[in-house]
């Protein structure tokens, strides 16, 4: 395995021992499980298994089989299955249910709108129908700051309880209004049937794991600074990216599994580390690499890139924080481990 993965998945184990702990000898169920979060989630809890000796048996959900065995090759899989099955036909009694699986590329959102709100409502369905049935333990949603939409006050600080506006005759609002609809159904699904379902809001999360042909804003950055190529945005931006490293959203991702209150939201983020895509790229071009780049602007006439909207908002974690959660490692650092993880990749 990749040294930088290892020791990140090492480093996060062995500071949470007590909350993977807690899923000592319980089955889990974890939807995308060849995408970023579900992926590292999954080797998080096999690093457990072997450190700990926690014996959490996963079940991973995926679309395409030999993709996901490529994928995991190397790891241990007494304890780990894979399956492409419909998720509603799973017999298995399952304690826990992770659902990371979405559509998560822009383009995507702009050119299968469709499939964008078909695959993110039904899929969640399914997994809702199963908790339902299994009378499982919980289960955690992962939506996403998108369904924040468009402030309606620059630079405020958005709680859960807060909300903007989304223009729903708009294409890419495929994304951000599927993720309000499948959060809807899960607080009706916790109302009316009495489901254990906790929504996660992930913020902007990047870290080692994360595929090289990954076409997120942070793959880009840290491809240009190991390149030693001048950042180009084709953006401002102005948008502010509220943060979160990705182990650090791991275990907050597992403090919900554990502890969160059904029906209820929370934001998963590094509030002390939002800043604006453009101040980003600064921080990458002048700290991280020490000023051997530049940052460049190269904004074309009409967004063809499918990029979000320019928002303006603080997200706070003090709800999940209150759980016991607290995030770990800043942007820079997070960077720096980034680009260790994409040298040695290749």
């Amino acid at each position: 395995m990749n040294r930088v993965l290892q020791d990140e998945l090492m480093r996060t184990v062995n500071s949470n021992k007590d909350l993977f702990t807690f899923f000592s000898g319980r089955t889990m169920l974890i939807t995308g499980a060849t995408g970023l979060i579900g992926s590292m989630l999954i080797k998080s809890i096999m690093t457990a298994n072997d450190v700990l000796h926690t014996n959490i048996r996963v079940i991973g959900h995926v679309r395409n089989i030999e993709k996901a065995e490529a994928f995991f090759e190397g790891f241990r899989r007494d304890t780990f299955t894979i399956t492409k099955v419909n998720v509603k036909d799973i017999a298995e009694p399952i304690d826990y249910i992770v659902h990371t699986a979405s559509p998560t590329q822009s383009k995507f959102f702009i050119s299968n709108p469709v499939e964008t709100l078909h695959t993110s409502i039904n899929q969640t369905v399914e997994c809702l129908e199963l908790s339902k049935a299994q009378n499982s333990k919980n289960m955690v949603y992962l939506s996403s700051m998108e369904q924040y939409g468009i402030q309606y006050e620059d630079y405020q600080t958005m709680t859960e309880d807060d909300l903007g506006y989304i223009n729903h005759l708009d294409t890419r609002s495929s994304y951000s209004e599927g993720k309000r609809a499948c959060e809807c159904y899960c607080y009706a699904y916790a109302k009316e049937y009495g489901v254990n379902v906790t929504i996660a809001r992930l913020a902007q999360t990047f870290g080692p794991g994360v595929a090289g042909e990954d076409n997120r804003v942070s793959i880009q950055f840290a491809k240009s600074a190991l390149q030693n190529k001048d950042i180009v945005l084709h953006t401002k931006g102005e948008s502010l990216s509220n943060f979160c490293y990705l182990t650090d959203a791991l275990t907050g991702i597992l403090v919900l599994l554990k502890a969160g209150v059904p029906g209820e939201a929370y934001n998963i983020c590094n509030a002390k580390e939002t800043r604006s895509i453009y101040d980003i790229a600064k921080l990458v071009a002048d700290e991280v690499v020490g000023g051997r780049i530049s940052v460049v602007m190269d904004i074309p006439e009409t967004n063809n890139y499918g990029y979000a909207p320019t928002v303006k908002y603080y997200l706070t974690a003090d709800k999940l924080q209150a759980l016991g959660w607290a995030p770990q490692i800043n942007m820079k650092e997070g960077y720096q481990l980034l680009m260790d993880y994409l040298a040695q990749e290749g």
